[in-house]
């Protein structure tokens, strides 16, 4: 796979704290972590809530991940060893945590708080080092997989009201919480996609319809591990996300509308709910042709490949993909 300008990796090293803010000046926070990419390969993208294999061959047996009561113990742990600390609700999802946590104003700090939840964590899971969390009885995971991304999320809880809206969401829905990531944008969904290798998909508008209907075709039968990122916004993308919606792909929409009012479609809804989804708000959300260029820019950068089915000879596009200089991240174009 190439890689392009976007490193995960890389990315999130910065520090994507609130500038100014006191960590240890007592605040209620909402707390989203993802699982490292290593760890979710590992597991077959299911970490924190896998099936495993009895010893018997080709006897399978569903089991609850013991990793889901680690996570929890370890999080009631952050209050019991700290006098200032006190774990709230928290929802543990296929490859991420949600979490609400107070700190009193004292000696604590949110970030020596969540690395060392995530640090206790890690230890334990490469401990027990068995089947219980290995997939197989022939797998185990490397005494040194690494269990978290380097980084977290969270957002600075400043109203009661807002409080009880998170823990409701916890309890009930955790997938329509908006979630704050790095440089200022906002999300609905599994934040953990943004973490996976990435295919950007960008369609021109007059795609010719047999082109279309091979494009279709190709996303219906994406496989679990694609992680494909667009806009959606052109008929054409609009039709082969309804393709992907209906395969076992992972989606990244950014659409041109904000994420605060914005009515989710009933078909996206069951997508989210499978933790395959995360609508991402673009900074600009205007339907303009400058804002569709910004998105496409996007795309475009943060995806590891493209693929473009139908491209426009000197459109938008066509302009956009030569002025990037991203035609050696392309796929696949007709």
């Amino acid at each position: 796979m190439s890689i392009g300008q976007y490193n995960p990796d890389i990315h999130h090293r910065r520090s994507i704290r609130l500038k100014g803010h006191d960590y240890a000046g007592g605040s209620l926070y909402f707390v989203t972590i993802c699982a490292h990419q290593e760890f979710i390969q590992f597991a077959k993208g299911n970490p924190f809530g896998a099936t495993c294999v009895s010893g018997k061959e080709k006897e399978r047996a569903t089991c609850v991940s013991p990793v889901r009561g680690i996570i929890a113990e370890e999080w009631a742990r952050c209050g019991e060893i700290r006098d200032d600390v006190f774990p709230c609700e928290f929802v543990v999802m296929a490859d991420h945590f949600h979490g609400l946590i107070r700190i009193e104003k004292s000696q604590s700090e949110l970030g020596h708080v969540i690395g060392a939840f995530k640090a206790a964590v890690s230890r334990r899971i490469r401990r027990r080092g068995d089947t219980h969390v290995a997939l197989s009885p022939h797998d185990a995971p490397s005494p040194k997989i690494k269990i978290w991304h380097r980084n977290y999320y969270e957002i600075i809880v400043r109203k009661p009201e807002a409080a009880k809206k998170i823990a409701e969401y916890i309890q009930m829905n955790p997938w329509k919480n908006i979630i704050h990531l790095s440089n200022g944008m906002r999300g609905i969904g599994n934040p953990a996609l943004l973490n996976r290798e990435k295919i950007g998909m960008l369609c021109s508008r007059n795609c010719p319809k047999d082109i279309l209907m091979t494009a279709e075709q190709r996303a219906s039968n994406a496989r679990i591990t694609h992680c494909l990122m667009s806009g959606f916004h052109s008929p054409p993308e609009q039709a082969i996300l309804s393709a992907l919606l209906r395969s076992q792909a992972k989606i990244i929409c950014c659409p041109a509308w904000g994420i605060d009012a914005m009515k989710i479609p009933a078909d996206w809804l069951p997508v989210l709910e499978q933790n395959r989804m995360l609508i991402l708000e673009m900074q600009n959300g205007n339907g303009d042709l400058a804002a569709s260029r910004e998105r496409n820019t996007f795309v475009m950068q943060t995806a590891d490949e493209l693929w473009v089915p139908h491209v426009s000879h000197g459109g938008m596009l066509a302009n956009l993909i030569k002025d990037l200089n991203v035609e050696n991240k392309i796929i696949g174009t007709k």
